[in-house]
């Protein structure tokens, strides 16, 4: 496994000045690399379409959408109830429960959603790194690293991690997108 820090940078401009001044310190071009990472959902990752079945903040979200139709349903279907002793139309009962089922898994469903922590998030539950230019800089030689670092800090990179991970032929092989950078 190669030690790598990696951070995520403004703009196209700002990649290009650090992947000069990074091979301008001597670090060799197969310990380094640039890459673009999609916005949340867009990594095509999950076999339906994109990254997982949920994200950490809306994983609780199934189990609200069930509480949320049957307490909306027997609200919906009491006020139908209600509504038909005047009319004397059974079928407003069956339109008020259905109603009501439908507006109470809405209610259900967002109430149970928050903000995702990333220290619980996992790859079936992500919260998401956010988008943008990515450089990666191997730092396995002795004193590369805070070399690697000073220079990524002096070109305005945002959200500098270290990590390790798969370093072959000059990329970062196990990159995940899904998991959150680790400061």
């Amino acid at each position: 496994m190669a030690k790598i820090v990696a951070a995520r940078l403004a703009g196209a401009a700002d990649t290009e000045a650090v992947l000069k001044a990074l091979a301008n310190q001597g670090f060799k071009r197969t310990e380094f690399q640039s890459f673009y990472v999609n916005p949340g959902g867009q990594h095509a990752l999950y076999p339906i379409g994109g990254d997982a079945r949920s994200d950490e903040g809306a994983k609780r979200a199934g189990r609200g959408t069930v509480y949320g139709a049957v307490l909306g349903g027997i609200a919906g279907a009491l006020a139908g109830y209600a509504a038909s002793i005047p009319i004397g139309n059974p079928y407003i009962i069956v339109a008020g429960g259905a109603i009501g089922a439908y507006a109470g898994s809405l209610v259900g469903a967002l109430s149970r959603m928050k903000g995702g922590d990333r220290t619980k998030a996992t790859a079936s539950h992500p919260v998401e790194r956010a988008a943008g230019q990515m450089i990666a800089v191997r730092v396995d030689r002795p004193g590369t690293e805070p070399r690697a670092v000073e220079t990524l800090t002096r070109y305005g990179a945002r959200e500098i991690e270290r990590t390790v991970g798969t370093w072959r032929a000059g990329d970062w092989k196990d990159f995940d997108p899904r998991t959150p950078p680790s400061p």
